[in-house]
């Protein structure tokens, strides 16, 4: 004969993220590669429009945006490399990427975007989850 309680089983509340790290390794990966991409596509479009020299104070403002989104981009895959190494850098990484968008928005004077500053930072908060991991290595 079974012994059964009518006590309901009570589950241990833990710090754990719900993803994993492979997880925001590839997240971080891919939104890098868009941002180069997308800086690669501007820096095209910034050469035709050199070329043709219609517009060239246009051309001069999508070559600084592709510069910057290309650094973004590098900065967004070196977070990501130092990451899946289980390595803290990976929270100044992206930080940094953070920081000189918003500030080459604010310089330019563009809007600040918002979502990738609420993403970044939630990817922040879900690393420094990992921390105990690194910790320990």
């Amino acid at each position: 004969m079974q012994h059964t309680t009518t006590q309901p089983k009570i589950a241990v509340i833990t710090d754990q993220s719900v993803f994993k790290k492979s997880t925001f390794v590839i997240a971080l990966a891919v939104l890098g590669g868009i941002t180069i991409l997308g800086a690669i596509i501007s820096l095209f479009s910034a050469i035709v429009l050199l070329s043709n020299a219609a517009l060239p104070t246009l051309s001069r403002s999508i070559l600084s945006d592709a510069a910057v989104d290309m650094i973004v981009g590098v900065f967004m895959l070196a977070s990501s490399r130092a990451f899946a190494q289980g390595k803290i850098l990976t929270v100044w990484f992206l930080g940094g990427s953070i920081l000189v968008d918003s500030l080459y928005s604010l310089i330019r004077g563009y809007e600040l975007h918002y979502l990738f500053v609420g993403l970044g930072c939630l990817f922040i908060w879900q690393m420094m989850k990992f921390r105990e991991e690194w910790e320990a290595a």
